[in-house]
Parts: C-alpha cells; structure tokens; sequence
C-alpha cells in the first residue's frame, strides 16, 4: 500500500507540474522567473509561487488569460495596472514587475508580486481557538490604513474579503487582488450596468461581503461598499464564521432582512430590479438584531469582544448602515473612539499620487479597442517571436519596470497633511505599533 501511495503522488505531482507549465508559459521572463507551484486562483486569475533567478527572491505571479478578450476583462486588467504600478505603500501588494503574452484567446497579462506567506482566511480559520483580540486589532488598523490611501483618491476595492488580505510571518498585512477597483467618481457611470444587473452582481464583491448597494442594485455606489466589507471581515475575526453568510442572491438579502431589518423606504424606492425590491417588499418585517448578540462567540465565554453599549457596538452600527451616505467613511472611522482604543497611533501618511487617480479616470471611458491599445502601451512583451512594429509595444526585459517604477515614486508629488483625514493635527493611526515586533501565532505561519 505505501508503495502505491508514492506512486500515486508521483503521478499527481507530475500532473500539477504539466498544468503549471502550460499557465504558466513566461516566454522571455522564464530566464528571470522560474514558477514552482500553483498557489491560488480566482475569477479572473491564476497565481504561482516562483523564483526570481537574479535574486533568488520567491514571488507570485498573477496571470490575467485573455485579458483583452473582452471589454469587461479589459477593462478589469488595466484597473488593477494602474491601481498598483505607481503605489507605494506598506499596506498594500507591492507590484514588482508586469509584462504580456499572446495567448490563444488574446494578451495573456502576468502581474510579479511580493510572496506573502498567508492570508488572513487561513489565520483566522487556522486554529480551533478564535483570534486573540490582539491579532484582530492589528489587522483591522492595517486595513484601514491602507484604504485610507486608497479612498482619499476615491478609488473602492470592491473585492475585500479575508483571503484577498495578505498577510507575512511578522504580521503585516497587505490588501491585494485589485481586479475589481475602480475610481467611484458618481461622474463615471458608463459601465456600472455590466456589473450590476441582477444576475451578474456576483462579479462585484463576494456575496457574504456584499454592501447593499451592490447586492439591492442601487444605481451608485461609492468607497463605502468598502466600509461595509470591513464590517464583515471584522466580524469574521470576533466570531471565527461568516457574519452574513449567504450563498445566492436571494438568500443573502433575506439574512440581511433577517439580522438587520427592513432598509429605509428611501433606499428601497432606487432599487432598479424589480425583483429585487419585491423580494425585500415581500419578506415582512423583521426586528432589528443585537450586535451583542450577533457578534458572540461561543469559544470565547465571558471575554467577548462585541459586548454591551459601548464604543465596539456603535462602531459596529456606523459600518452596518443601509444607506450608503450614513456608513462611517474611513476618516471618521479612524478617529472612532474605538480604533483610537485599540489600535496604536502613527504620524500622518502620504497622499495616493494624483497619477493613479488620473490613470483610473482615463480607462472608464474607452473602447474595446482602445482599451487593447493602452494594454499594449502599458505592458511590455516578453513574447519569444516579437514584432515591435507590428504591435506597437516594446521588449521586455529585466529590471525594466522596476526602474521606471522606482523613478516615477520618485518624482511623484506627494503632499503630507494632518487635514486628509479630518484629524486636525492629531497623529493618525499606524499599522504597527510603535517599536513593537510582534509576530502571528505559530499555528498561522505558513
């Protein structure tokens, strides 16, 4: 039996190193990145563990197949581009390098990363015991640190969600997998039906994480479907489960009448699905929950994290808002009464550069075909048989998007003010604290 076994394995690991070849088919990059194993994959991309050869560093590389297939997918790949190529921030995914193929379905777009050890779904469901309250306060101020760089340039997620919160062996965590950012200027609506139509909002925000204009198919949304993501991911972490767990449509509406009541009539007269309004109008009324209750974990007895009328509940409250324009927004929920007590405080960061802001403008309106054009322009090829002339682009090579990359941080003007969060003067708040090395639990390390 042992001996079938490892026969067995070496037929399976043989199978995945075929299947990582044929995903990963890097052309001229094969010289500088060598992939060593499958580590993920999403809607709209696959991600490998590799090697880069010069340093030695381990990555992850993202592949974006046929990107330009569609206007949708296009469209989405440029997004996450210009979101990460000029940031430079602790809190969020550094990009280390981007460059192109063609593949049978169109451009075959490949993304290099930092290599993080974990996410926070593996952490958070790592262990049979819940998250030490420590751990979750350290995470929480992390990400909204890091959406504060980002919401200050109006640019939303959209995607948040444990997994795509990544997290290293020291405890820093990065927000990663910007598929579905966008710039939310209410100026730039064009395309919002292709995302929000009743039965494609599944590619806008998993359902579990989904605020509700998003899920009701409102005709706006904002940064603040972000806030309502924070909600749940914090919930998450207190009660080790999905707060708001629902697994289609319909079902995840009824767990929000169920556990947070009827929305306001306001916001049920902008539903534009009729189904949709009609499937809230018909449910009946539901009492309000209690977050204390909604937010108790078992395991934890009487050391509950969400407990009583305090500052924790109306922070809670504030991110749980049906009406988009009465969620907390991230300045007022990082002078929270709540954050400021838990999470330790740091001098004011930088401003996101107006060049990402200005660059996430610029894809909304485009074409298909201008929306491959610019793909072209922005992603160099790494094709082993390539014609400049013909595709307008130019040669890959090593080192080449670092540079550029380094330069334009560079030369980026950045402006530092106490006022970008409302804090008047006051320090903001870190996603460290202050001379303290602290390093997640054994049994989250990778």
């Amino acid at each position: 039996m042992p001996a079938k076994k490892e026969g067995f394995n070496r037929v399976l690991d043989g199978l995945k190193k075929r299947q990582l070849q044929h995903d990963f088919k890097l052309e001229r990059a094969a010289e500088t990145y060598e992939p060593i194993q499958n580590i993920g994959s999403g809607a709209f991309g696959i991600v490998c563990e590799a090697v880069e050869t010069s340093s030695n560093d381990k990555v992850a590389i993202k592949k974006v197949a046929h990107a330009s297939a569609t206007p949708t997918l296009a469209r989405r790949t440029l997004r996450e581009i210009r979101v990460l190529r000029y940031i430079d921030h602790p809190n969020i995914v550094t990009l280390r390098d981007i460059f192109r193929t063609q593949g049978p379905l169109g451009i075959d777009v490949f993304l290099v990363m930092d290599l993080m050890q974990n996410n926070l779904h593996h952490i958070i469901y790592g262990n049979e015991e819940p998250l030490d309250e420590y751990y979750i306060n350290k995470f929480l101020g992390q990400l909204l640190r890091g959406l504060e760089y980002l919401h200050v340039a109006s640019i939303a997620h959209r995607d948040l969600k444990p997994s795509n919160l990544l997290v290293n062996q020291d405890g820093t965590l990065r927000i990663a997998d910007f598929g579905m950012a966008k710039f939310t200027d209410n100026s730039s609506r064009k395309h919002d039906d292709e995302e929000h139509c009743y039965y494609m909002t599944q590619h806008v925000a998993t359902l579990p994480y989904r605020a509700p204009e998003l899920l009701f198919v409102l005709p706006e949304h904002s940064t603040a479907v972000d806030m309502w993501a924070v909600g749940c991911i914090f919930g998450e972490m207190v009660i080790r489960n999905e707060l708001l767990p629902g697994r289609s449509v319909p079902g995840q509406i009824k767990i929000l009448l169920t556990v947070l009541g009827h929305p306001p009539q306001h916001v049920i007269d902008e539903i534009r699905c009729e189904r949709t309004r009609k499937l809230i109008q018909d449910y009946g009324t539901k009492a309000d929950g209690e977050w204390d209750d909604i937010m108790h974990c078992k395991a934890r007895g009487a050391d509950q994290i969400v407990r009583g009328n305090c500052d924790t509940i109306d922070f809670v409250k504030q991110l749980f808002q049906y009406d988009a324009t009465k969620r907390i927004n991230i300045q007022d929920a990082l002078r929270h009464p709540y954050i400021q007590r838990v999470t330790p405080q740091m001098a004011a960061q930088k401003k996101c550069p107006f060049r990402v802001k200005r660059d996430m403008m610029h894809v909304e309106d485009l074409s298909h075909q201008d929306l491959i054009k610019l793909m072209t322009q922005d992603v160099r090829s790494a094709e082993n048989t390539y014609n400049e002339m013909h595709s307008g682009g130019s040669f890959w090579s090593a080192g080449d998007f670092q540079s550029e990359r380094s330069y334009e941080i560079q030369k980026a003007k950045y402006e530092t003010s106490s006022h970008t969060n409302g804090l008047d003067g006051q320090h903001e708040l870190g996603y460290v604290s202050g001379g303290h090395q602290w390093r997640i639990p054994s049994y989250c390390a990778a």
